[in-house]
Formats: C-alpha cells, structure tokens, sequence
C-alpha cells in the first residue's frame, strides 16, 4: 500500500497560517490552567505571559457576556461527561476588536468518574460572521451554517423523544435544502453568463 509523503513543517505552519486555525489549547483541569497557542492569545487578547496558564475563570472572563454562561455550562458538563466538545462564542470587544471563535476539543475523564485535561483546536470565525466577502459569498456562507446546524440539530432531537419537535426540526430541514438549492441555482446561472 502506498504511503501518502507527509507535510513538511514549515509547509503545515504556513497552511495554519492562511487558514482560520488559531492553534492548539490545553486545560489541566485539576491545577486549573488553561494554556493557548500565541494567535489564539492574540485573538482572545491575553497578555503574552498569560498565554501558558491562566485559570479557567480568567478565559471565560473574556468572552462576550451573552455567550459566558452558555460556554462556561459546556464546558462543565463536558468535564463531567469528557469526550468531544465543541463551541462558538464571541469575544469582547479588546484591542483588536470582537471576535467570533470556535473552540474544538476532548475532555479526558480518569478513571471513569475525574476529568483531568480539555485540550483541542481554535478557529476565527469572524470573517464569516462579519459578512466579509460578497453578498452573494456571505449569503452561501449562511445558508451553509444552517445546512449545517440543522443537520447537526437532527442528530440530536431523537434522543429527546419529542415528536413535535422533531417535526419542526424535519420542516425546518427542508426550507434550508430549498434554500440551498436556490442558491446553487443562482450560482450555477451566474457562472454560464
């Protein structure tokens, strides 16, 4: 079987670069110390020194108020539970401005019961979220976070054993298929002309 030759570094770091990867962070749950990639420190404006530890409080502390409780409940029930996690929030508005960043990662639980570190990846959003780009880019850039969101939301209804919602859910599936289906319509009409 033939193996795929890896990426050198500095072509992986130069691809980290161009991309909205912010970089890696880590949360030792049990000394309380939440440590983070220097891009992803510069967008959550920390102080350099900061970047290798801080307590968990000091991280909430710098997203947006409205966001605050529902990251800070995510994260204490993924200590709870461990596995795979993720999350997208705002940032306050420091020296560069709001931001709006994903947080992707594993809470890993000791002996079935004590979590003893979070750790994952960071992405910057804000581009996307900010309309940056053509109208016709930010809308398909729309249509294709609810495509994915509702996906994401029909994976999680049936649990709940709610029919009604899970009905809502359905339709709601289907107005963002017909929306997408527009949109590549439009797309496709705009690139033969």
């Amino acid at each position: 079987m033939p193996v795929s030759p890896s990426l050198p570094d500095t072509e992986l770091a130069a691809a980290l670069d161009e991309s909205a990867c912010l970089g890696a962070w880590t949360h030792d749950v049990s000394a309380d110390r939440f440590s983070v990639a220097a891009s992803l420190a510069h967008a959550l404006d920390l102080a350099p020194e900061e970047r290798t530890g801080v307590p968990l409080a000091r991280v909430l502390s710098l997203i947006h108020a409205e966001d605050r409780p529902r990251i800070a409940g995510l994260l204490s029930a993924s200590q709870e539970a461990g596995g795979p996690f993720e999350a997208e929030f705002r940032t306050w508005e420091g020296r560069r401005g709001a931001r709006w960043l994903r947080l992707m990662g594993r809470t890993d639980i000791e002996g079935g019961h004590r979590a003893v570190r979070a750790r994952g990846l960071a992405f910057d959003l804000t581009e996307g979220r900010l309309g940056r780009g053509s109208p016709a880019r930010q809308a398909q850039w729309q249509a294709n976070q609810l495509a994915d969101h509702v996906i994401a939301m029909k994976g999680l209804v049936p649990p709940l054993g709610n029919p009604s919602l899970a009905r809502l859910v359905d339709r709601l599936a289907v107005e963002i298929g017909f929306e997408l289906a527009r949109r590549l319509t439009q797309a496709a009409g705009d690139v033969r002309h």
